[in-house]
Parts: structure tokens; sequence; C-alpha cells
């Protein structure tokens, strides 16, 4: 049966794309089973996509016959996002790399999703631009890969991961349905970075910024990671907002020219300003690793001295490689005073399951990569790793980290989302996936845990808000209100935890003496109904935490972190939906230096056929903001 069926899906697929683009020899399905991680399995068919029109038609043949889709580009990812689980058919989008429009008065480019990253950076700089996003795959890696999972690099302090430079995209959904989302819509972020498990991204609109008019970069060794995290919490604490602050530890230094001294790591700061204020900045710095017991410290350096720096922070992982046949990169982030610990914890770790790795990591914003090689035909080697990554994924979410901050799920990661994320949580992302791919076949069996071993308990203070979402009359939002207390203001993590009800203005009057502001430019309302209402487009970027209940319980997303790429993107989708699919009651939100602009949206929420779809998923019952979906909840509803 599945074969005649998989024949019959060769015919039609070769009307579209031509027997030439159709691929199915051994040689081709061997090598399209593998990515950077040591996960492996074949497809059963290699399909080369020539143009984004074809997308559509071919998910719609794959859709009807039940076969997996699983999209392939660079396949630079760590956690075996691209391999066909269930074999199927790889789409291989590589050749969308067209770069469609580039508009500097107000600064986006439109790209296909195959397009790599450092070509967008070449293409840029000539005219005075960049594009945020620089992960150390940069020269590889594709801007389409990058957003789906969220990736970030070293400037993701000062300009923020993928996330926070999304405008727009063309998303084709699995049953053939093409999206074009733009940033206000509540879906745009919830279908881009879903590691193509909700919708395959053929085209984007991204932000670029202008190239800073002045540049300084200073280096400063140092003899252990406590007096490296003290300088790096020191130069925040002081206001400063580098472009990048990047941290190699002992080993990764190992593998450069500090291989022969008695330095342990290595703080890159890079700082952007004009001339004059990078000087004063300087001096500061240079004076917070004196203080923190630097033993050598770098400045004016030319550019081939910074070639050579930044080529070592970014091919730290590719030297380690080398020097096994078996090589895995995990990625986790933790509140940035707590990365000294978990950085200290992972040594121990690799230590004690004698295993071979090195740590770097974006100590700005709490992200970091521990890598280790192993040789991949000893088993005992490789169950060591499991054994270790087990430990260390339990002590992470003791400090309250995310399970990736960049990287994603995937494979190699699903089973500890069990350890992240509540039942209720899950069973909405799982629920999520079953609407918006019925059949299952954007790559699958990915991202959610095959089976659930977590027991959910109810906080008593939320006890309240999780009868009501479970209720069948209106959830009174009126009560949400009164939650206008702050939770938990972390000054060395530059977060902020409060209650939804909280006061714009109150909250402004206590922060900003203090040299502290909301991720807004909005002065009065509560937090709730910013949020709600998506008067800020700019806003949801920067909330790192949310707590909310709807139809299907007590949710709860992000934390403290201020990357993230775990699970479905709630934040987002929540945000501009006014109610309608829950009521959010914690925010944790990025704090900053200074104060940053507002994007004001004057956009409506309109209703489509797959909100309808997913407002059954999170309120089966209506019982959030009623009137807005009132008469498109029929079955038989159609717009």
């Amino acid at each position: 049966m599945r074969e005649s069926k998989f024949k019959q899906a060769l015919r039609e697929l070769k009307k579209i794309l031509g027997g030439e683009n159709i691929l199915t020899s051994k040689l081709h399905l061997i090598l399209n089973s593998y990515d950077s991680s040591p996960i492996k399995a074949r497809p059963e068919a290699v399909l080369n996509i020539k143009n984004t029109s074809q997308i559509s038609p071919v998910l719609h043949i794959l859709n009807k016959y039940n076969f997996a889709a699983t999209v392939r580009m660079s396949a630079t990812n760590h956690d075996g996002a691209c391999i066909p689980i269930k074999g199927g058919f790889i789409l291989n989008l590589a050749a969308l790399d067209k770069t469609i429009e580039i508009n500097t008065k107000e600064n986006y480019a439109i790209i296909e999703s195959g397009v790599i990253n450092q070509d967008l950076q070449d293409i840029l700089k000539p005219i005075g631009f960049f594009f945020a996003p620089d992960p150390a795959s940069q020269t590889f890696s594709t801007v389409g890969g990058n957003f789906a999972l969220n990736a970030g690099g070293a400037k993701s302090l000062k300009y923020g991961a993928s996330a926070q430079n999304l405008l727009g995209a063309e998303i084709v959904l699995a049953d053939g349905t093409t999206l074009n989302l733009k940033k206000e819509h509540p879906m745009l972020h919830l279908l881009v970075k879903s590691e193509g498990t909700l919708g395959i991204i053929t085209k984007l609109k991204v932000k670029i910024i202008p190239l800073p008019t002045y540049k300084e970069t200073l280096i400063g060794g140092f003899l252990n990671l406590k007096d490296t995290m003290q300088a790096v919490q020191k130069i925040i604490s002081l206001g400063f907002l580098p472009s990048a602050l990047e941290v190699m530890d002992e080993n990764a230094l190992a593998l450069t020219r500090y291989k022969d001294t008695n330095i342990k790591t290595l703080l890159i700061t890079e700082l952007e300003s004009s001339k004059k204020q990078i000087a004063e900045d300087i001096k500061q710095i240079v004076n917070i690793f004196k203080n923190n017991k630097a033993k050598e410290i770098k400045t004016d350096l030319t550019v081939e001295d910074l070639q050579i720096f930044w080529n070592t922070r970014a091919k730290a992982a590719l030297a380690l490689a080398k020097q096994a046949n078996g090589f895995m990169s995990f990625d986790y982030a933790v509140e940035r005073p707590k990365l000294a610990e978990a950085i200290e914890f992972i040594q121990s770790i690799l230590k004690k399951y004698n295993l071979r790795g090195t740590i770097v990591f974006h100590a700005g914003d709490g992200n970091f990569h521990p890598n280790i090689i192993f040789n991949e035909n000893n088993a005992y080697e490789a169950n060591q790793i499991k054994l270790a990554i087990k430990e260390i994924d339990k002590f992470v979410f003791s400090l309250g980290g995310t399970l990736s901050a960049e990287h994603g799920i995937a494979v190699q990661k699903r089973a500890a989302m069990n350890i992240f994320f509540n039942q209720d949580t899950l069973n909405l992302f799982r629920k999520i996936k079953n609407t918006l791919d019925t059949n299952d076949i954007l790559n699958p069996q990915k991202i959610l845990p095959l089976c659930e071993n977590k027991k959910q308990d109810i906080p008593t203070w939320a006890e309240d808000f999780y009868k009501q979402a479970k209720g069948q009359k209106e959830f009174d939002f009126k009560k949400i209100k009164a939650l206008n207390k702050i939770i938990d203001f972390d000054k060395e993590n530059y977060t902020l935890t409060v209650g939804a009800g909280a006061l714009i203005e109150d909250l402004n009057k206590k922060l900003n003496p203090l040299k502290f502001y909301l991720p807004t430019s909005q002065k009065k309302g509560t937090l709730l109904d910013l949020f709600l209402n998506g008067k800020d487009l700019n806003f949801a970027d920067f909330v790192t935490g949310l707590t909310f209940v709807c139809g299907e319980g007590l949710i709860t997303v992000g934390g403290k972190f201020v990357k993230n790429a775990a699970g479905y993107d709630l934040i987002h989708l929540m945000a501009g939906t006014q109610g309608a699919f829950g009521a959010p009651f914690v925010f944790t939100l990025r704090l900053f230096p200074q104060q940053i602009k507002s994007q004001t949206n004057k956009n409506k929420f309109e209703i489509t056929e797959t909100l309808i779809k997913l407002k059954k998923v999170f309120d089966k019952n209506n019982i959030f903001k009623p009137k807005i979906f009132e008469g498109y909840l029929d079955e038989e509803t159609k717009l």
C-alpha cells in the first residue's frame, strides 16, 4: 500500500518539479540522512525545490498521501532538525537564495529563506548596513534556518536574536495554504520559529541596521572564570550595552595560541558608538578589567588582530570537532549572574565522565555552548555523554534556565522538554501541532516528547484563575487588575517579573531613578492592556517569560533568561490577541539601561480561518473575550 502511494506521489511531483529534481539514488539518500548532530535517518526521496511557488503544490501532494516533509538547507543545526525521522521526503530549499529587495530608507530586506547569512552581510556592508543575527555558522548557515531556531550570535546582547529582527514572512502550511504575515500578526513568530514543524518559511522580511560610525574591541585575559564574570557583571551594571561580550574557557583556548599561557578565560568586548564616547568607555572598561585581576588587556587592535580573535571564537567548535569522529554541541541559557555557576558545574561534569570538551558563551545574555567530542564507535563514550547531559539538563532547570537559547529542540532535546515544561503547556504545544498539521507531515517527531513523565502541580495563588479557565462562564479579566505587585526585580540580570495588572506609570517611577527602563516608551495603562492590545509592536520582543491561563489550563513559557528557542513561541502569539486566547497574569521583562522607542501598532486584530482553529485549541468553550470570535466557532464556519 505504502509503495503504491509512494509511486503515485512521485508521478504527481514530477509534473511540478520535473524528474531531474527528484532524487532517489542510494547516494543522495545517504547524503541527506545527517546534519551536524550525531543523529541519522534516511529519507525515501529528495526534492530539489527551485522556486518558492513549488512548495505549496508539493505539500498538498505529500499531505494527501501522508508522507513526511522535512526541510533541509545548510543542515548546520546540532539537534537533528533536518533528520527525516519518519522517512518520507527531504525538501531541499538551498536554491531559494535570492535577495528580493533592500530598502535602506525603511531599514528592511526581503529575501528567500535559503540566503546564506554571510552572503546577506556581504550585500549590505558596501551600502552601509548589516543584519544583526550573526551565529558562529554564519558563513554557511541560512537566514531561514537561523529564524527557524531563533539563532542569535555575538551581537544578540545589543540587537537581539532572530526574533527581534523579524518584520514579516511568507509561510506555507502543511495543507499547502500560503500565509503572508506581517510583524503585527500573532501567528508570525509561532510559525517561523517552529523548527519547520508548523510551516515552511519561503520568504522573510528582516530588519537591517546602519553600520556603526565607530567600533572598538577590547580583549581581557583572566586567570579564572569568577574574575571574568565579575568583570562582565560590572560592565552591565554600569549601564554599558556592548554589541558583544564573548568568553572562551580554558579548553577552548587550548586550541589557540593561548595554549601555552596561564590565561584560563578570554573576554572579548565589542563597543559601538561615537569615537569620543568609545574612548571614554574604553578607559572605564580597562579599569574594570584591572580591578578584576585581568592578566592581559589588549586595546588598539588592528584589523588583523580582530580577525584572529573573532575567527578563534567562531571556529573554536570546529577546531575541537576535528579531533574526533563524534561531535555534539549543546546550548543553554541562564540568568547572567548564574552563568559562572553553570559553567563550573559543566566543567565538573565533563571531568566526572572523563569527557573532552570546550565551553564558549555569550556572557552578556547568559547563553553558553558546551561542545563535546567522542569516539562514535565507542558505545561506552556515547552513553557517558547521555548521562552527563541528563545531569546538566536538571542543573540548568534548577537554575531557572532554558533547554535551548538558539539551537532548538528537534530530536536530541525533546525528552528533556518534560523537565522544563509543565503538562498543560506540553499538551497545548501538542494540540497546536495537531491542529495546524493534522496528518503530522511537517518535520514529524520533533520538539515534543514522545511520552510524558511529569506530574503538574497548580500553585495556590493560581488556583482561582485555573478554575475560571476550566469553567463555562466568561473569564473575568478585571480580577487581574489586582495583580500589580513586583514579584522580582533583578538588578544584576536586568529583568523584572511583575503582575500583569501593574501600572506602567508606577513602574517607571520606581525604575527610572535607578536607571532601569521598561522595554516600551508607552507611559500609561497596565502591562496587561499594553500586551493584549498590541499597541507597541516591539514590546513582546522583550517579554522573556509569561504565565497565563487558557482553556488548556496553566501555561508557563520562558523565564528570566533573555534568549529562548525551546518550544513554540506562545509569547508573541498571545500578544495582540486582545485576550481572546487566554489571560496573562505574570510577565518577566527585559529591562534596559536607557529608554527605548516604541513602534506603534495601528492595525486591528483580524480573524482568519487559521486563527479560528487556534482559538478552538486555546479556548474551546469561548470564555475568554467571547464577543471577539462570536459566530466564528461553529464547525461549519468558513470565512
